[in-house]
């Protein structure tokens, strides 16, 4: 006589349409709270030295609630973000204005609260030495403040808005405006990805 098969050896014979397994991944998640002006460079060693030393499967996030400040500071930091394999995520949580909105750019990922704010201007800058140093070292950071506006500010400002910017029109930017404008940029990314890759 047949043996009568149990549920449990039923569900196991019936055929599934997939396969179904659960595995658990240990990874750090970095936060780093930018809540103040941006002061010196050594003031930031720890932090561009954890960001760049995180291990590839890990997350950073740098939340964003800043006037701006020192260019070099702001310079060490986004290099950092360049140089970590680690996805990196910026949430806008007040303003990130000035040197703020630059760092924000430059994040794989973005987060924006409401009643949020952006302030994107031209560079403020002030040398010292004799006249022709004085001259040459402006030129130089000036050279240097627009390449890193097209590099970091481009497509999320037009072309023509970044020069505007260069010729000292502040632009504010509000949450809604901000998410659009983030919108396209990422849509236009992804068409010149798509156009790159063939």
């Amino acid at each position: 006589m047949a043996k009568n098969k149990s549920a449990d050896e039923e569900e196991y014979l019936e055929p599934k349409p997939y396969e179904y397994f659960e595995q658990t991944v240990s990874r750090k998640v970095h936060h780093f709270y930018l809540s103040n002006e941006i002061s010196d460079p050594w003031d930031y060693v720890k932090m561009c030295h954890m960001i760049q030393n995180t291990e590839a499967h890990d997350m950073i996030h740098i939340h964003l609630n800043t006037p701006g400040g020192d260019l070099t500071t702001g310079v060490q930091i986004i290099n950092s973000m360049k140089a970590t394999d680690a996805l990196v995520t910026c949430s806008l949580e007040g303003e990130a204005n000035s040197l703020g909105s630059l760092i924000f750019l430059a994040a794989d990922q973005f987060l924006i609260h409401d009643n949020s704010l952006m302030l994107i201007h031209n560079l403020s800058h002030s040398v010292y030495g004799k006249g022709r140093e004085s001259a040459q070292h402006m030129e130089a950071t000036l050279k240097w403040f627009e390449a890193l506006a097209y590099k970091y500010y481009v497509p999320f400002l037009t072309e023509q808005e970044v020069d505007d910017v260069l010729d000292d029109r502040d632009m504010w930017l509000h949450a809604d405006d901000i998410r659009k404008r983030l919108n396209k940029m990422i849509k236009i990314q992804k068409r010149e990805l798509k156009e790159m890759e063939g």
